[in-house]
């Protein structure tokens, strides 16, 4: 049973995620937890009783745990969905947001090889990471440049075979 001060910390918006814990798992599944699992978990409430639903399912994990007093510490809150938004956007663009908001999870059944990136709301990349990436974007650019001047001077020179240029 999950108690009234534990019940009052819950966010019901929440992602919460929690260590593999195998004696959770039917034994077929205890050879790889991760499979058709997230351990990235919302909470429900069903009949008074609050229930930590796997996020891989979007429509009801197969093997919801009950939350109770005894494993509410096993859960771990990740951030409030009412205070992120997914970032769509390039992982070198994520990572210019400071560490403490951003954060990649793995929230469908995609599972953690496509997990999602989430920023905080109202959050701003750090100029100087911006800076950093835009210069690194430039030298490359900048190379290309190089590159094919240099491809054209070959050509021009009669120093390449046509064919392969």
């Amino acid at each position: 049973m999950l108690s009234q001060e534990n019940i009052q910390k819950l966010h019901m918006n929440g992602i919460y995620r929690c260590d593999p814990v195998l004696s959770w798992l039917p034994s077929y599944k205890q050879d790889n937890p991760y499979w058709c699992q997230n351990w990235t978990f919302r909470v429900r409430e069903y009949n008074g009783k609050y229930w930590m639903i796997d996020t891989y399912w979007s429509t009801g994990d197969d093997h919801p745990k009950e939350l109770t007093d005894e494993n509410f510490d096993k859960f771990e809150l990740i951030f409030d969905l009412d205070d992120v938004e997914r970032f769509n956007g390039e992982y070198s663009r994520w990572i210019c947001y400071p560490k403490d908001d951003r954060w990649l999870v793995a929230i469908d059944s995609g599972g953690l090889g496509h997990a999602k990136y989430f920023i905080r709301k109202g959050s701003r990349p750090i100029k100087e990471k911006i800076l950093e990436l835009l210069n690194e974007e430039l030298n490359s650019l900048q190379s290309m440049v190089y590159s094919k001047q240099r491809d054209i001077e070959r050509v021009m020179n009669d120093e390449v075979d046509l064919r392969y240029v």
